[in-house]
């Protein structure tokens, strides 16, 4: 049984304090470090994703008459991650007497972030319109 002189000695005493208070802090912190990793690497993706639909686009502005398979090769070669999951949709369509083609590119990302195993879809479109 705890008399009343130990118990304000354990009242007291300070060791370990800095233990607790990086147990409450050190979450937090750490939680904020992984979602920054995670906010990079999606804006590195994303990046990757407009860089490939440029150099598209750039292609069909110098050849307009140039293939859909031709195009989705350019794009894929353009992308430095795995894109086993990259979606490319290429169309047309003509808006007000305009010819367009269009380029959209998407590509899940699963989050690293552990017990939150969600996928967000990163998508980047053009329209080139045709001489």
């Amino acid at each position: 049984m705890i008399n009343g002189g130990q118990f304000l000695r354990l009242i007291r005493c300070t060791s370990g304090v800095a233990a607790i208070e990086f147990a409450m802090i050190g979450l937090l912190l750490i939680t904020l470090l992984i979602g920054t990793f995670e906010l990079g690497r999606a804006l590195f993706i994303r990046n990757q994703l407009a860089f490939a639909a440029d150099i598209a686009t750039r292609q069909i502005l110098i050849n307009p008459a140039v293939t859909e398979s031709h195009l989705e090769a350019i794009i894929r070669d353009a992308i430095t991650f795995a894109d086993d999951d990259l979606h490319v949709e290429l169309g047309s369509q003509s808006l007000d007497g305009i010819s367009f083609r269009t380029i959209s590119i998407r590509q899940p990302v699963m989050l690293l972030v552990p017990d939150l195993q969600q996928t967000i879809d990163l998508t980047v479109e053009r329209q080139v319109p045709l001489r």
